[in-house]
């Protein structure tokens, strides 16, 4: 067979291969999103269902359980997040066989919500730190029995920046808090449901400094509303105050990769043209201006 980078799984076929290994009556099979995981849509005759098909070589099955304990974790602690549908085998992750390797697939029960819409004002963001801080709450005693990776990242100013990342968290390591992070703290992670917010999208989770899942939302003219949230549950000490800055450009180191390193794999390199790794450049210079 010849090499493939990617491949896209038809609905039907998926579909008739997931009926027989849940043992569940599925009807139909949908695409939600193609882009680093393949995301479908699955329904049965009285529930639906979302299908988290990872890229070949990324997560390993073994990784990929780490994920599934974590959201155990957090359904236990009451958190609306997905719940994990085992296959009729007892597994919760299964395997996939794609043209260019073996792809992990996991289901989960769908959350019935509705993605914010602006105008977004200060009440969802003060609602939305109090989510994260619980969150934070749930995983401070997760203690997984399988490795998660973390993503990496790689101009002499980009190196500059990393190595002033690098000095500032080595310096504050020791009093900066640290525990799992969430990975993707934005509102395109977040529900609004009858029962308040919900969080998704577990795909980047793994132990980190916590600061970090501040970087997004601490750009936005809501951070105030949502650190006030997050603190009328959680502390949030000087120390992950000031390392946000340094936190927010390894981010940015990390997204610039992904734009202009990952995707054009998959999507080709006019996916360079569409202005994201351009925009992180530009905030990564910006930085440079604040803290070099």
């Amino acid at each position: 067979m010849f090499p493939t980078l990617r491949s896209l799984p038809d609905p039907e076929a998926l579909r008739g291969r997931l009926a027989e290994v849940y043992g569940l009556p599925f009807t139909d099979c949908t695409l939600l999103r193609s882009l680093v995981n393949d995301v479908y849509e699955v329904t049965a005759p009285d529930a639906r269902y979302v299908l988290k098909l990872y890229r070949a070589n990324h997560w390993t099955v073994q990784e990929i359980r780490w994920e599934t304990r974590l959201l155990r974790q957090l359904v236990r602690a009451g958190l609306q997040v997905p719940e994990v549908v085992v296959l009729a085998d007892g597994s919760e992750v299964g395997v996939l066989e794609a043209a260019e390797g073996d792809r992990p697939y996991t289901l989960s029960t769908y959350l019935a919500g509705t993605k914010p819409q602006p105008p977004f004002d200060d009440e969802l963001y003060h609602s939305f730190g109090v989510l994260i801080a619980a969150f934070h709450d749930a995983t401070d005693d997760f203690l997984p029995r399988a490795p998660r990776r973390q993503p990496a990242a790689e101009g002499n100013l980009l190196r500059e920046l990393a190595g002033a990342v690098r000095n500032h968290l080595a310096q504050y390591s020791g009093v900066l808090a640290r525990g799992i992070c969430h990975g993707d703290v934005s509102l395109d992670n977040v529900f609004v449901t009858a029962d308040g917010l919900a969080l998704y999208d577990f795909d980047l989770s793994g132990d980190g400094y916590r600061a970090a899942d501040f970087t997004g939302v601490a750009a936005t003219p809501y951070w105030p509303a949502f650190l006030a949230g997050y603190q009328s549950r959680r502390p949030v000490s000087d120390a992950d105050l000031a390392a946000i800055p340094y936190l927010t450009v390894a981010g940015r180191l990390a997204n610039l990769h992904f734009h202009l390193v990952d995707k054009p794999l998959t999507r080709g390199t006019e996916s360079i043209g569409e202005g994201w790794a351009a925009a992180e450049l530009a905030a990564l210079q910006e930085a440079a201006e604040r803290l070099l």
